[in-house]
């Protein structure tokens, strides 16, 4: 049995560089120890999340790792480190240091770690600009991104250079959901947010990503959504009987919905057993790989187990260890 390689899990530098204005840019990410083993991360003054060593000690996620039979991670920001609401060059000089700080972490044990890094996508061509660095500078294996930049899902033109750089220097790119577009209106809700818009946003930047065909201008381009795409899989089939009515709307996508939705990857993060065999089986065949959302509250806990309980069950199923993992990362290619 190959190892398992969870491609969804967090980190967070024990350090953020200073906010360049000296407290002039609105929701700065900053962190406030209080000891050796935890901290708070705040966007500006506002405290956003309690972290502990988990996020950026080595040795203590390889000791968690070897306890849940997790041979391998993929190492990515916290997302609300992504910081699209923040001028580009700033950003920019924010997302190199955490680059830095993925990068550390993965040469210290490269047969543990994998990185995916982060880009100013608020600045589309800058962020293709940065993929170079991500690449060479810091030997990361592709990027994280929001389910949608600034209130556009990635869908929007705008974004083609973006995914041009990437297909051309085959970096994978790992779709998470981040401020999700409901959000405003779930304010009296915050659990609402995380459990619910999360997954909705999640599948309308997949659906946008189909519907406006950046599959057809980018046919080699490797994208994953974090939590198994969220909702997507329930409104393929909706999505797919409206290409047929509408003859592929207008002619626009010559595949079907669901061809376009089997060529994504997903992660396992759903944590029902027989919704991930669902993926498995039926909306992405090969497709789907481990994640856990480590070393978070709703993270997928014993993430062997869990996905033994599916790969040895369902055709196909073993690709869930680590050759979907492989493939997306580009580990494979000689």
């Amino acid at each position: 049995m190959d190892g398992l390689i969870d491609v969804h899990s967090h980190i967070v530098p024990r350090d953020l560089p200073a906010d360049p204005t000296a407290g002039g840019i609105d929701k700065w990410p900053c962190i406030q120890c209080h000891s050796a083993t935890s901290a708070t991360v705040l966007m500006g003054r506002k405290p956003f999340r309690e972290i502990d060593e988990r996020s950026w000690d080595i040795q203590r996620r390889i000791a968690d790792m070897d306890r849940d039979g997790v041979s391998a991670q993929v190492l990515s920001p916290m997302p609300e480190l992504l910081s699209y609401w923040i001028d580009p060059a700033p950003a920019t000089e924010l997302a190199r240091f955490i680059n830095g700080a993925i990068a550390e972490m993965v040469a210290k044990r490269p047969d543990r770690f994998h990185g995916l890094g982060s880009v100013p996508l608020q600045d589309p061509e800058r962020a293709a600009a940065e993929l170079l660095l991500v690449k060479e500078r810091f030997g990361l294996s592709g990027v994280e991104i929001g389910s949608n930049i600034n209130g556009r899902y990635l869908g929007d033109h705008r974004f083609d250079p973006f995914f041009a750089a990437a297909q051309e220097l085959d970096l994978a790119v790992f779709v998470h959901a981040l401020h999700p577009l409901q959000a405003p209106h779930l304010t009296a809700s915050p659990a609402l947010v995380a459990l619910a818009a999360f997954p909705v946003d999640t599948a309308l930047c997949a659906a946008s990503l189909i519907m406006d065909g950046v599959l057809e201008r980018f046919p080699r381009l490797r994208i994953g959504f974090s939590h198994g795409g969220g909702v997507l899989a329930p409104i393929l089939h909706r999505m797919e009987n409206g290409w047929h009515r509408m003859r592929g709307f207008d002619g626009k996508l010559p595949q079907s919905p669901k061809a376009y939705a089997a060529r994504f990857f997903y992660d396992s993060l759903v944590y029902d057993a027989h919704y991930l065999a669902h993926l498995v089986t039926d909306v992405a065949p090969g497709q789907v790989f481990a994640g856990t959302d480590y070393p978070y509250l709703i993270e997928q806990r014993d993430p062997a187990a869990f996905i033994a309980g599916v790969a040895d069950r369902v055709d196909g199923g073993r690709t869930l260890w680590s050759s979907a993992a492989r493939r997306f990362l580009g580990l494979d290619v000689a």
